[in-house]
């Protein structure tokens, strides 16, 4: 009985540490905009509520933070996005800070 509690255990801890990996190869296609970006990259983890895409901390709630969250990632929550560069980060740093609310 100990062992199947340990291997249920066990696989919720993985599950929840491999639902968001510490890295995203993750591509966009020329162009996309910073929607697209989000709806394809980031809605697995920051499920839109109440028409906003994320709350964010007042610390994060500028452009530059939060390209630098997106290209380096956070511990085990959040990965790196390293081929999301140049417009493509832009935009999807802009789209979040245009649809997010800060706490």
């Amino acid at each position: 009985m100990k062992f199947i509690l340990f291997m249920i255990l066990s696989g919720c801890l993985l599950f929840t540490l491999g639902g968001c990996a510490r890295k995203n190869d993750y591509m966009p296609p020329a162009g996309a905009t910073g929607e697209k970006i989000f709806k394809r990259a980031c809605v697995q983890c920051h499920t839109p509520v109440k028409g906003k895409v994320m709350i964010l901390k007042p610390e994060m709630a500028n452009k530059e933070a939060i390209i630098e969250r997106v290209m380096n990632g956070k511990g085990f929550g959040m990965p790196a996005f390293p081929n999301l560069t140049g417009d493509s980060v832009q935009n999807l740093a802009e789209y979040v800070l245009e649809n997010s609310v800060t706490q």
